[in-house]
């Protein structure tokens, strides 16, 4: 009878819930639709030219340096604008920016309002509201940064009502987030993780197939010819690998031989080789592949070997990533099984979609090419390894001892993408902390651990000798780039704006679509820093992230669930990590992916303790906070981080961003999701 009442109360619930979103897509969504029902519209017929000359209907017009049209003798109130207009673009980039420039009753000369991007395949960016002073007498429209476009007026309308643009993807997404908002904080956290539960290993799955499913399409919009082309030294480095040379054939220009600093991109822009064999590296007069070996190893040239054709790059790129997403998956369980005895389940599917978005799988989406390719690949051999060695330590038995040599192997192999990120290897100690304890007992263990790193530290060394004469160098020093980075020194302020933009800076907030806008990179540092817009310090916008500043506070607690130096191990090798971009290469937004992940990892360790000890001992009475209010928070701060991670995709951070090559997806987002014409 209580089931039956509680599913009723559920159905009117949700039935509510729709009748609501139908009521906000069709009155709040589309209110220009109802606001501008009594609009009479006024067709314009004689559009000019800054020569003079009438522009007839549909004849093309090539927009030059100081062009405009103008639309004379208004002198009505005008409220709106539509503009359709045809370019000779190719459809996914068929956009053009427009800018209004009025003249009216309260002013002698024409002023500007801000511009605006419109386009045949967008719907209600094409009307545009307009508020002049008193009577409208004429229009001006002028294009800026569109030189040498061919557009074609099909019609503009002044006063014209907008129809309804009723968006059933709108509504779906309106939906699934009541959905997750009931689920987190209006039902209770009485259900446990049960790792041999196959209800909750079906959810997960499920959660992570569809995280896959909104990820994939994302990565293929990413896809652009630009970044295509940097990875194109993966094929070059497959060809010189499959001729068993670890340098590119071809003769070098024999204007870069002769510089007497090639590495100085003054110098070869005055020999006229700026951009020659850009992100290469030189060395000994030889040109060099620098970025990390495992992937053309492990993909390129076996698929080069077998077919004699090269490989897609797409391809190796959405392995990688939704290897990266399913391994967090799995990194989350292990966390899980180590460090948490009594799991509310609804947090761990939350953990889990958390920590594989935070590991800096959308900043890869984002782009495809070969920089965030090199990240990719350490960051997914990091999560698999760690993964693998936690679910063996936890085993009793043998029956996932296999484990540990491939863990071993996935975490040697991030010094063939990723150097940086071996620092995780460390995590090794706490991890199989047993197992050290009984070393000389050991000895099948200390060959299944070390063996895959001695093989691929041999193989590393050697390839590094053989290029550049040590073991130990990589060559990125070497990189053909924006400086000469033999010459880059440790300077020790450099760490205070690189510290600040990688770990505090706050987001840049705006009222507009996608509500995040770039931060800027500002210091008095007189000397050369490399870097780019950002999107925030890590700690100001993945607020899941916080918990990390109470690690001295909660040390007893680390001690006592033996996690203490699991968590002490991920802060310092995060802050290392964050040190050495600072000084070695640069303040970029891709870099957050270097240590995002171990930050992350502690993190999650310190909530998974207090969640632990919350379940296990009455909580503090100071505190005072009950169960399902602690659950709350926790799930707030992680749809908050979760938010972010997903608007700040819709940043425009990257050179050449969606508004380049995807304009059209992408105004089309800004119109579905951004403040509409008001």
């Amino acid at each position: 009878m209580i089931s039956e009442k509680i599913k009723t109360a559920n159905h009117r619930q949700t039935v509510i819930a729709i009748i609501v979103i139908l009521l906000v897509e069709i009155f709040v969504w589309n209110h220009s639709f109802w606001t501008t029902l009594g609009y009479h519209p006024i067709y314009v017929d004689e559009i000019y030219t800054e020569t003079g000359a009438l522009l007839n209907t549909d004849q093309n017009y090539v927009i030059g340096d100081n062009t405009y049209l103008e639309i004379r003798d208004i002198e009505q109130s005008i409220q709106n604008v539509y503009l359709n207009l045809w370019t000779t673009k190719e459809d996914a980039r068929n956009v053009l920016t427009v800018k209004l420039n009025m003249l009216d009753e309260g002013s002698k000369n024409y002023y500007s309002a801000n511009s605006r991007v419109i386009s045949p395949f967008l719907g209600k960016s094409n009307y545009i509201s307009v508020y002049p002073y008193g009577n409208l007498k004429m229009l001006k429209l002028t294009f800026p940064n569109e030189k040498g476009t061919e557009i074609a007026v099909t019609d503009i309308i002044l006063n014209q009502p907008v129809p309804m643009f009723f968006s059933l993807e709108r509504i779906l997404v309106m939906f699934f987030l009541y959905f997750i908002i009931r689920i987190l904080f209006f039902m209770p956290y009485d259900e446990y993780y049960q790792p041999n539960s196959k209800k909750q290993k079906r959810i997960s799955g499920f959660l992570l197939l569809l995280s896959i499913a909104l990820v994939f399409p994302l990565t293929l919009i990413g896809n652009d010819s630009n970044g295509l082309a940097t990875m194109d030294k993966y094929t070059s480095l497959t060809h010189a690998l499959a001729n068993g040379s670890p340098y590119l054939d071809g003769d070098v220009d024999e204007r870069l031989l002769a510089a007497q600093n090639p590495y100085d991109r003054a110098e070869r822009k005055e020999l006229g080789i700026g951009s020659y064999m850009w992100d290469y590296a030189y060395y000994n007069g030889k040109i060099y592949v620098y970025f990390g070996i495992a992937p053309v190893i492990l993909m390129y040239l076996p698929y080069y070997l077998i077919t004699n054709t090269d490989l897609a790059h797409e391809i190796p790129y959405l392995i990688f990533l939704v290897s990266l997403m399913i391994g967090a998956f799995s990194l989350m369980d292990a966390l899980v099984k180590k460090y948490c005895a009594k799991m509310p389940v609804k947090l761990f599917y939350l953990f889990q979609v958390t920590l594989m978005l935070g590991s800096g799988t959308l900043i890869f989406a984002k782009r495809v090419c070969i920089y965030n390719m090199a990240i990719l690949a350490a960051v997914d051999f990091t999560v698999w390894g760690l993964s693998l060695w936690i679910h063996a330590s936890i085993e009793h038995g043998n029956r996932k001892k296999w484990m540990i040599p491939l863990g071993s192997l996935c975490m040697a192999l991030v010094a063939g993408c990723r150097p940086q990120l071996l620092l995780a290897s460390l995590l090794a100690l706490p991890v199989f902390a047993k197992q050290w304890k009984e070393i000389r007992k050991q000895l099948l263990f200390l060959t299944a651990f070390c063996l895959p790193y001695i093989i691929v530290a041999a193989f590393l060394m050697w390839y590094n000798a053989a290029r550049f004469g040590s073991p130990f160098d990589f060559g990125a020093a070497y990189n053909l780039t924006t400086n000469d980075m033999t010459k880059r020194e440790f300077h020790f302020a450099r760490f205070i704006p690189g510290l600040w933009s990688f770990l505090f800076q706050p987001a840049s907030l705006n009222i507009e679509f996608p509500y995040i806008g770039i931060t800027q990179f500002q210091t008095a540092y007189q000397g050369r820093t490399i870097h780019e817009p950002g999107i925030g310090g890590i700690f100001a916008t993945n607020i899941i992230l916080l918990p990390c500043f109470l690690f001295y506070h909660c040390r007893k607690k680390l001690k006592e669930k033996k996690a203490f130096l699991f968590t002490l191990i991920s802060l310092t090798g995060a802050f290392v990590i964050v040190c050495a971009d600072v000084q070695m290469a640069g303040i970029l937004t891709r870099y957050i992916a270097d240590f995002s992940i171990l930050f992350y990892l502690a993190a999650f360790v310190i909530i998974l303790t207090w969640i632990d000890e919350y379940d296990s001992t009455p909580p503090v009475p100071a505190y005072r906070i009950s169960k399902p209010q602690w659950c709350h928070a926790i799930s707030a701060l992680c749809c908050i981080t979760i938010l972010y991670l997903i608007l700040s995709v819709f940043a425009l951070y990257v050179s050449g961003d969606y508004d380049a090559y995807r304009p059209v997806w992408y105004y089309h987002m800004k119109e579905l999701w951004g403040l509409f014409d008001v």
